[in-house]
């Protein structure tokens, strides 16, 4: 009877790594959550939704083109 409660409720490898894999991802998840809290939501509480976000694509532009500079230098 032990053996067969044990097998009723022993999880797969599969299920074991997809649960630790979830788990992941949301601790990364609240992790990128906590960061845009601290940082976007206090610059679009004192600037503006708008000028913040031009200021992040102008900054996106900026690294982009830094990276390409980089590999065509190369």
């Amino acid at each position: 009877m032990n053996i067969l409660t044990y097998l009723l409720v022993k999880q797969t490898f599969w299920e074991d790594l997809m649960e630790e894999l979830e788990d992941v991802w949301k601790m990364f998840e609240d992790f990128f959550l906590m960061i845009k809290e601290v940082t976007y939501d206090v610059l679009v509480n004192s600037v503006g939704g708008e000028s913040v976000n031009l200021i992040l694509i102008g900054i996106g532009a900026v690294a982009v083109m830094l990276i390409l500079l980089a590999i065509i230098n190369r």
